[in-house]
């Protein structure tokens, strides 16, 4: 009975990693269309039961700016190092975590010359889902690259088989943030052995 039941967990689990609710539809559409507007203000965090494990408070850092405390004032958990260039910074805030103290129900702030331009998801992530956005490099006071795992249904948990790469632009006036284009390219060399 409980190697039924381990089966049936690891099930859930495995179809888990591709099934994250909207991921797909905003990230493999044709136009990729817009969810930030103008005016635009912090979003609180969720609220509800946390992971009570204290080595997951142990990953949350204290602000080091103006534009994290309006986060953490929000509800926000401020977690790893902030991508800042310029004028622009890049601050990631969770509302809970996993078992093994992941990031779920993340999301990445944009701000520019200390504005909140926008978000990089139409949603909230979990970390290790498809569509959960993981890395962001700054390609200059308007321009930002954002970096999604992607992956199939087959696909274990710890290795997603594709990234989508989002380039954003930041408006000035009035200052917002929008994606331009998607590209999906594979994660596997070309050079391993078929």
């Amino acid at each position: 009975m409980q190697r039924i039941a381990l089966s049936a967990i690891a099930l859930v689990l495995s179809a888990s990693a591709g099934s994250q609710p909207g991921a797909r539809l905003w990230l493999d559409s044709a136009s990729l269309g817009s969810w930030n507007s103008p005016g635009l203000s912090l979003p609180s965090a969720p609220q509800g039961p946390k992971n009570p494990d204290p080595r997951c408070r142990e990953l949350v850092r204290s602000p080091a700016s103006a534009e994290g405390r309006e986060l953490r004032a929000q509800g926000w958990d401020l977690i790893g190092t902030p991508t800042e260039s310029g004028q622009v910074q890049v601050i990631v805030g969770a509302a809970d975590y996993d078992g093994m103290c992941r990031p779920r129900q993340y999301q990445f702030f944009v701000f520019s010359r200390g504005t909140f331009v926008g978000t990089l998801s139409p949603h909230l992530m979990d970390s290790r889902t498809d569509g959960s956005l993981n890395r962001v490099s700054i390609e200059g006071d308007r321009k930002l690259k954002a970096y999604y795992a992607r992956y199939a249904q087959t696909d274990p948990l710890c290795c997603p088989s594709r990234t989508t790469t989002v380039l954003f632009s930041i408006g000035h006036d009035p200052p917002v943030l929008r994606p331009l284009t998607a590209t999906t390219a594979s994660n596997l060399s070309s050079s391993a052995p078929r």
